[in-house]
């Protein structure tokens, strides 16, 4: 819809045609509706699993930034710049260190955090082989190979639950929410003005 929205308005009626009338822009509008849409259902046909990915990806991110702020904003009256400022760049933090992390430093994610990785006794038990055989092995060669076959073997079982790195946002929201509501406690309490904004806010119309 945004995309749709831009061309319709921003390049058809800001650039091409400043006069057109409204149901011409109407029209523009719908049909650059079906042609995104069009678009982007080839794009998933083509490329079904990325797609799938990056749009998961796309929502953990967003959810991770804003929602623990979008919901504390209109629900709790404590929460100030300061705590939804820190509640963003907590849950944003970690929805890209679990996106990332796993994939450029998968032994020291798993080692960091192996009590809430999946891994089977088997899994648990081979990545303890090669790390040991690694740290035994005084052939440089012979020690790169090691490593390079250790990092492969704990890709599977970096993770946290087994959750994908795609939905992150399961561990960054919480973490978004606890410190917004952390730091909106220590914060100083609102001013009179922002309590009589929600009292409205909240005030059901006559």
């Amino acid at each position: 819809m945004s995309i749709a929205n831009m061309i319709a308005h921003d390049v058809y009626f800001k650039s091409l045609a400043p006069n057109a009338s409204a149901g011409r822009q109407l029209l523009i509008a719908r049909l650059s509706v079906v042609a995104v849409a069009a678009a982007a259902g080839a794009v998933a046909l083509r490329w079904p699993q990325e797609t799938l990915v990056g749009a998961a990806t796309a929502l953990s991110l967003a959810a991770s930034a804003f929602l623990p702020v979008l919901v504390l904003g209109i629900w709790w009256k404590r929460l100030g710049s300061d705590a939804a400022l820190a509640g963003m760049i907590a849950g944003l933090l970690v929805c890209l260190y679990y996106m990332i992390a796993p994939h450029t430093i998968p032994i020291l994610f798993y080692e960091s955090s192996s009590l809430l990785s999946d891994a089977t006794a088997a899994q648990a038990a081979a990545f303890e082989a090669l790390r040991h055989e690694y740290y035994l092995t005084s052939d440089t060669v012979k020690q790169a190979a090691v490593l390079a076959e250790w990092r492969e073997s704990v890709r599977p079982i970096a993770n946290w639950l087994g959750v994908h790195g795609s939905l992150a946002g399961v561990f960054a929201v919480p973490v978004g929410f606890l410190v917004a509501i952390l730091v909106g406690l220590f914060a100083p309490a609102p001013s009179a003005r922002r309590r009589r904004f929600f009292d409205n806010l909240r005030a059901k119309p006559v």
